[in-house]
C-alpha cells in the first residue's frame, strides 16, 4: 500500500542549552538566564508515501507538552517563572529505506 498513516504517542525531555538573553535583554539588565530540563508526553500523527521500493515522503505533524521553571536575574535580583512551552510541530522529510 502507498499510504500508510499513522498516530503514536509517548513521553519526551527536552533540555535547554545556549541559554541567554539578547541585546535588548541585556541592557534591560537581564543576566544569568537558566532553563530547567523538562519531561512531558507528546503525540504525533502523520503518513508516508511510499514512492517506489526505497524512497518515501513523510508528512506529519507533532504536539509536545514542555513545562520547565525559568530563572533569571534581573538587576542582580533572582527571579524564577514556570513555563509553559506547547510546540506544535509540522513535518515534511522523504527517507529511504535499505
Amino acid at each position: 500500500e502507498k499510504f500508510q498513516p499513522y498516530v503514536g504517542a509517548g513521553i519526551n525531555y527536552t533540555t535547554f542549552f545556549d541559554n541567554k538573553f539578547n541585546n535588548t535583554g541585556r541592557q534591560a539588565g537581564l543576566s544569568d538566564l537558566r532553563l530547567k530540563d523538562s519531561w512531558g508526553y507528546a503525540a504525533q500523527a502523520g503518513m508516508d508515501y511510499q514512492l517506489n521500493d526505497h524512497w518515501m515522503l513523510n508528512a506529519s505533524v507533532w504536539y509536545m507538552d514542555i513545562k520547565t521553571k525559568v530563572r533569571f536575574k534581573a538587576a542582580g535580583e533572582s527571579h524564577s517563572i514556570d513555563t509553559k512551552i506547547n510546540p506544535v510541530v509540522f513535518f515534511l522529510g522523504a527517507g529511504y529505506r535499505f
